[in-house]
């Protein structure tokens, strides 16, 4: 879950950078174009759904029988 986390911020990071200008129009980050608001939209689920599977996963642990 924290790898997840790391690389869904890495990537908003890498895309707010932006060293292809593709993701703002003239390099003006007053001015996003739709590629950025489509990866960001993608990193944003891509968050979302893996803490949810996390939480997911953890609670499955936690309800779980000791292995013996």
């Amino acid at each position: 879950m924290l790898l997840g986390v790391f690389r869904s911020s890495t990537f908003v990071k890498n895309l707010w950078q932006d060293s292809a200008h593709q993701a703002f129009t003239n390099g003006d980050h007053g001015h996003p174009t739709a590629f950025f608001w489509i990866h960001l939209a993608l990193a944003v689920t891509s968050f979302a759904l893996g803490v949810v599977v996390g939480a997911v996963g953890l609670r499955g642990l936690r309800a779980g029988k000791p292995l013996t």
